[in-house]
């Protein structure tokens, strides 16, 4: 009876480390054509209420735009958004650029305003 249950219990062991899962080696020159160059705003000066536009200049394979204002307003998605805010300050507005290889990299503007 035991040369049977060695068998199964050998044949088990074989099933279960071929089962196991294996790890993919990413290219390690996968995304490294990431670059995010700049973030401008059309102004950096603007009146209450006003709009500007700002622009991300980045490039990259799958490339993703996180904005996030100190306080006001982000109008849009993607490389160019448009920015406004209720009342008189300095304000920033910054831009997470990641990849699909998660390469990230944030810059951030400054827009005043003005009555």
């Amino acid at each position: 009876m035991r040369n049977p249950f060695i068998t199964f219990c050998l044949i088990a062991v074989v099933i279960l480390a071929s089962c196991s899962k294996s790890e993919t080696t990413q290219d390690p020159g996968a995304g490294s054509n990431f670059k995010f160059s700049s973030l401008v705003a059309a102004d950096t000066v603007i009146k209450v209420n006003d709009i500007t536009s700002i622009t991300a200049s980045a490039a990259g394979d799958g490339l993703s735009y996180k904005w996030t204002p100190s306080y006001g307003t982000i109008i849009g998605s993607g490389a160019k958004v448009q920015w406004t805010v209720c009342h008189q300050d300095k304000f920033t507005i910054t831009c997470e650029v990641t990849d699909q290889y998660n390469h990230s990299e944030i810059k951030t503007v400054i827009v005043r305003s003005e009555n």
